[in-house]
């Protein structure tokens, strides 16, 4: 991408806004995914970022800071939504399941949101139900949701496996949990593979 770039920019192109935001962009995407690319091709693929950010005058996004899996788990924002980003980026790997109970609980109640609200639950298999079955358990243990949430949360997990529900209120209910859990609690491995 960025010796197409040069060549386009070379050529006349104009830098636009938009083109800012693509950049920083895959910027984002590239940090979230960097501790899952090859060893062997992830600083080519850094030093061609550095190059876009450099083209397109983008200041670089920050490296992604994972959590330990051990120090407690701090938020810092105040709305659900902001705290659920700060989560998913601290505790969620690029691929594959979480190192803690916490990661995953915000891991899968993001990947039932995204697959329903986004892909309308094109993807959904036995996987996707045995995640909010997982779920479901998940936050029952520790510091447990109260019992009215937890209610509403099987209800809802009833709901999304019949392909309708709120998958954004299990993400709300996920907060909510490991909040009340910010002592890391190590995962076993899950009895799904998505």
């Amino acid at each position: 991408m960025a010796p197409l770039a040069e060549d386009l920019l070379a050529a006349g192109a104009g830098r636009t806004e938009r083109m800012k935001g693509f950049v920083e962009e895959i910027g984002k995407r590239f940090e979230f995914h960097r501790g899952n690319f090859n060893p062997e091709s992830v600083e080519a693929a850094s030093a061609a970022l550095a190059r876009l950010y450099e083209l397109f005058d983008v200041a670089p996004v920050p490296r992604r800071a994972l959590h330990d899996g051990k120090s407690t788990i701090v938020v810092k924002a105040a709305r659900w939504q902001d705290q659920h980003r700060e989560l998913r980026d601290l505790l969620v790997p690029g691929s594959g399941p979480a190192a803690t109970v916490q990661g995953e609980v915000v891991r899968i109640a993001g990947r039932i949101w995204h697959e329903l609200d986004d892909n309308g639950g094109v993807n959904w298999d036995g996987d996707f139900g045995r995640m909010a079955d997982a779920y479901l358990r998940h936050v029952q243990t520790g510091s447990p949701l109260p019992d009215h949430e937890i209610r509403e949360a099987a209800a809802i997990v009833a709901q999304i496996k019949a392909n309708f529900g709120n998958p954004a209120r299990l993400v709300e209910l996920a907060v909510a949990w490991v909040l009340a859990n910010p002592k890391p609690i190590k995962l076993a491995p899950p009895p799904y593979r998505r």
